[in-house]
């Protein structure tokens, strides 16, 4: 108990430091720039070197490794961003973060890490249709889950899960976790991310797909495995329709986009059409 206590205190002076040194405002010259780069380099020396005199972190009791997890992010991250399959949001059409917003998360960009709000609409969508509609994680808070936790339905990893997505957004763009969540997401079939997702099941690049076939891959994390288009083309196709319905909705596209989306021919690797 004792070691578990200096632990805690220890991590929890840190955790202070670290936060004095990282609260700074946004350099405006290349002399602050360089400056700042020097004190982030500093910073994590003397993380190193105060992780050292602790005992291993896969011996630290799991609420202290979520601790430091969180305001160290960047060490699951930046390998994430060096992966071969990594995909910028400039590097894929537009249309597939698009879709992905209006299905999961339509008002992302104007909400925190945590929407209340959606939280209350979706419980109210799936009372009025006695069925789960919608989910009322933000896109934030999924990826934080299929990242850093696991899927455990408890009160402690919702605790974590919310604690790690304001720590998110305090240190990640919206565009830059968008980014994160479509290299990252399961879609089904094997396919993690993107780019794996594109070739795995359109032989294409993510900047090569059409607004329809953006709409079939943001129908899939919902029920990857159950939604894969290979195995079941029909429950994919209608998830891709309210994909569509909702993308013209929420104003991301028009009638005649909409209409001819729903009319598109999708041809799947294995040779069929949805």
């Amino acid at each position: 108990m004792i070691k578990i206590l200096v632990m805690a205190l220890l991590i929890f002076a840190g955790m202070v430091g670290y936060d004095a040194l990282t609260d700074k405002p946004q350099p405006a010259a290349p002399a602050q720039q360089q400056e700042e780069k020097v004190n982030k380099h500093e910073k994590a020396a003397a993380m190193a070197l105060f992780v050292s005199l602790l005992p291993p972190k896969e011996e630290w009791p799991s609420p202290m490794q979520k601790f430091y997890l969180a305001f160290n992010m960047d060490e699951v991250i930046d390998p994430i961003r060096q992966s071969p399959d990594w995909t910028s949001l400039d590097a894929m059409n537009q249309n597939i973060p698009q879709a992905l917003i209006a299905i999961e998360d339509h008002a992302f960009y104007e909400h925190g890490a945590i929407a209340v709000d959606g939280i209350l609409r979706a419980l109210l969508v799936n009372i009025s249709a006695g069925e789960v509609v919608q989910g009322g994680s933000t896109l934030t808070q999924q990826f934080v889950k299929n990242v850093f936790l696991t899927h455990e339905q408890s009160m402690e990893r919702k605790i974590e899960e919310a604690i790690l997505s304001l720590m998110l957004e305090d240190n990640y763009t919206k565009d830059e976790i968008l980014e994160l969540y479509l290299n990252t997401t399961y879609f089904g079939a094997g396919a993690n991310g993107i780019k794996q997702a594109a070739a795995k099941y359109f032989g294409k690049a993510p900047s090569a797909m059409t607004l329809a076939e953006a709409a079939v891959i943001a129908a899939l994390p919902y029920a990857p495995s159950a939604l894969n288009p290979l195995e079941n083309p029909q429950g994919c196709k209608e998830r891709q329709l309210l994909v569509l319905a909702s993308m013209h909705k929420y104003g991301l596209i028009n009638q005649a986009q909409l209409a001819e989306a729903k009319a598109e021919k999708i041809y799947l690797t294995n040779g069929t059409a949805l």
